[in-house]
């Protein structure tokens, strides 16, 4: 409490939006998990049904053929899907998040934004466990090297970042056209395919590569690729591309958001 005392006021502001975010998460996480004897591998549960499911179409019935680097069609594909299950629910989860706590919204004064973030990083929290078992399976492979885990760091927090500031602008147009729920929906199904997660880059034609690589979630893929299986360090073009357009989405998500606040509880 002294320490409480002697802050600033934008620290104490500060540090009581950290630990309402965290309560929010921590929340969010035991919610979904309450009264499962498994907790959280169930986060690990939905992606290897995925997995096994697009292992059998791609791999075994299309027969889409591996990269070099990957022993096997799961190891290629689980380091892009998993990121993209993330980004995937905290921005549809987003859009709904000021609609679906409504009553919070108009009677408690509170960061409104923390409803976004909060969600968002529940499913970070939620991949962080799923990557941490597909890592215990590269390793059995042999092929896990500790060292370039650490570009999970960056990878992980411009995700974040990315999924935040698309999950304020989809909150904000939510809250405005209630029809936005389904886009996005639509819109998240389109953006799949447009990112080459159970295809190789090395796939698309080169008429088609320009659209592919401007969509960053390319690159972020990449990036978690290279972390567990390539061990190569990412094209300075790519990490830039993909860090300006995560601050840009944030920014600019975070500045509608702000702008759109005051009419939100008239809104919803």
């Amino acid at each position: 409490m002294r320490a409480l005392r002697k802050m600033s006021p934008q620290a104490r502001s500060l540090s009581s939006k950290a630990f309402l975010l965290k309560e929010m998460v921590v929340r969010d996480v035991r919610a979904r998990y309450s009264g499962s004897s498994l907790g959280l591998l169930w986060a690990f549960a939905l992606p290897v049904l995925w997995m096994v499911l697009y292992t059998v179409v791609f791999s075994l019935v299309l027969r889409v053929p591996v990269e070099a680097g990957f022993s096997s069609f799961p190891e290629f594909l689980l380091p892009a899907l998993l990121p993209w299950m993330a980004v995937q629910e905290g921005i549809s989860r987003s859009a709904s998040s000021l609609v679906d706590n409504a009553s919070m919204v108009k009677k408690t004064v509170f960061p409104v934004e923390t409803l976004v973030l909060s969600v968002v990083l529940a499913a970070v929290v939620n991949e962080l466990v799923a990557l941490a078992v597909f890592a215990v399976y590269v390793a059995a492979l042999g092929h896990l090297q500790p060292v370039w885990l650490l570009l999970l760091i960056p990878a992980v927090l411009l995700q974040t970042l990315l999924a935040f500031g698309i999950g304020c602008i989809a909150a904000t147009m939510t809250a405005f056209l209630r029809d936005t729920v389904h886009a996005i929906g639509i819109v998240l199904t389109v953006l799949f395919y447009a990112t080459p997660i159970v295809y190789p880059l090395s796939l698309v034609p080169p008429r088609m590569r320009p659209f592919i690589e401007a969509n960053p979630l390319t690159h972020l893929v990449d990036l978690f690729r290279r972390a567990f299986s390539l061990h190569a360090a990412p094209p300075p073009s790519s990490v830039l591309y993909l860090t300006v357009f995560s601050l840009l989405s944030a920014a600019a998500g975070a500045a509608l958001f702000a702008r759109a606040r005051p009419h939100f509880a008239d809104l919803i």
